[in-house]
């Protein structure tokens, strides 16, 4: 049964049935002491271990560095990539350059985007950078060397078949 002493201020229960219903009829004559806080929680194994708390955290922090490198990865990926794609495009470039009889595709390189890649605006503004398309232009001399003249041989047999003399 449970003990009940206008002097004394704390109650006892014992195990004995109907000890729980005397107990609840006992006029209180002290106030309760107060509750624990309220940051628990009520529902049975919503409280979570400093370990368990400490575990996880680090599982979040190791997947965010993880996600990190992957990002940088990619960011480096995509910087090489264009790096391959600029290239590409010079090698692109040097073979319309070169099929339209460019001398110089270092320098015709370096004004075509002058003209917005176009070759042909490129030719017309700098024809310098091509070679002639005009193959009846001469410097005006004559040639040193053609066959019969000046007694040159039009050939290396020929040179030793006049020397030897066969």
């Amino acid at each position: 049964m449970a003990d009940t002493d206008p002097t004394n201020t704390t109650t006892t229960t014992t195990t004995e049935p109907g000890a729980a219903s005397a107990a609840a009829t006992a006029p209180a004559t002290q106030a309760a002491p107060p509750a624990e806080p309220a940051t628990q929680a009520t529902a049975p194994g919503a409280t979570m271990s400093v370990h368990k708390h400490q575990r996880e955290v680090a599982k979040i922090e190791a997947e965010r560095d993880a996600a990190k490198a992957e990002a940088e990865g990619y960011k480096a990926l995509k910087a090489e990539f264009e790096q391959w794609k600029a290239a590409q495009e010079a090698k692109e470039a040097e073979g319309e350059l070169k099929a339209a009889g460019c001398i110089d595709t270092v320098a015709a390189a370096a004004r075509l985007s002058e003209f917005g890649g176009d070759v042909a605006k490129l030719k017309e503004a700098a024809p310098y950078l091509f070679a002639s398309e005009d193959a009846t232009k001469s410097t005006g001399g004559t040639p040193k060397g053609a066959p019969g003249s000046d007694g040159i041989a039009k050939t290396i047999r020929e040179g030793v078949r006049d020397k030897i003399g066969a």
